[in-house]
């Protein structure tokens, strides 16, 4: 094998693992996009069930003071 066939070898090698390096980095950044979207989502859930057990509190405080 000579030292043209050695070359060609590495340089589709290397051209093989960029592609499939690249490939991956975006699988990665579509990954952690649908994990921060998820985390937005459980965070107004979060939101929401706080403003609901404030809503409760205040609702059964003024059942209790009616009931006095």
């Amino acid at each position: 094998m000579g030292w043209i066939q050695a070359l060609t070898i590495i340089a589709s090698l290397i051209v093989f693992i960029s592609i499939v390096a690249n490939l991956l980095n975006k699988r990665m950044d579509d990954m952690n996009k649908r994990i921060d979207d998820v985390n937005r989502r459980l965070d107004k859930i979060e939101e929401d069930v706080r403003e609901i057990r404030q809503l409760f509190y205040k609702f059964f405080e003024i059942s209790k003071k009616e009931g006095k």
